[in-house]
């Protein structure tokens, strides 16, 4: 079983779960397993050996009905909201210092493990986070019945890639000391900002259409 098939069994398995906490739970899991699996090829890849397809975090929106609920401006699919603001919420607390380990014996092992992964790069994370915003970037023109929780997690991994990568200068150069995944990673970002300002724009112009409306 490949990884996109393994998370769309799982996504499914989760969306029929009743409770919305116990929701918001597992696609916790599956997020930060998923960032763990994206992070761990990534840098297999910087070792020098091959890629292997189907390891990266956006592997969660390969399904047809995924996909489609996100790019949906109207859906009221409440599922999609959850699984937005999981992810970009685990990206989130990947850029947090790790807690110091204080357990011994297997359980330490694990958690070091898992802490080695998705930490040890700091500097490693912004780019799964980049896919992450990149691909949860039509939530911001959601129409959500007044449910914020996932503009909010999505606006604040944003901001957070914004001090990372400082750019109101525009994006460094090689001349300037700045690496080619440095001014890749820049560029990015400068564009998302870019798109924000319009998406935001359109965004206050159909409230304004409504509020003419009704």
């Amino acid at each position: 079983m490949t990884q996109v098939s393994l998370f769309k069994r799982l996504l499914q398995m989760v969306r029929n779960l009743r409770a919305e906490s116990d929701r918001m739970h597992a696609l916790a899991c599956i997020c930060r397993t998923a960032l763990c699996v994206d992070l761990f090829a990534k840098e297999s890849v910087r070792r020098g050996q091959k890629p292997v397809p189907g390891t990266d975090v956006i592997s969660l929106f390969e399904d047809v009905r995924v996909k489609e609920d996100l790019n949906s401006v109207t859906s009221k699919n409440l599922f999609r909201e959850e699984l937005v603001a999981s992810l970009v919420e685990s990206c989130f607390q990947l850029s947090l210092p790790l807690p110091e380990l204080k357990n011994s014996g297997t359980e330490s092992r694990v958690i070091g493990a898992l802490a080695y992964g998705t930490g040890y790069g700091a500097l490693n994370w912004t780019e799964p986070a980049l896919d992450v915003v990149e691909v949860c970037r039509p939530c911001v023109l959601w129409d959500c019945d007044g449910r914020t929780y996932a503009i909010d997690c999505y606006l604040k991994l944003l901001v957070r890639l914004c001090h990372i990568y400082d750019t109101r200068g525009g994006v460094k150069t090689i001349k300037a000391g700045a690496s080619q995944d440095q001014i890749l990673n820049e560029t990015r970002l400068r564009n998302l900002q870019l798109q924000l300002i319009r998406d935001l724009r359109e965004v206050v112009i159909l409230l304004l259409f409504l509020n003419v409306k009704f």
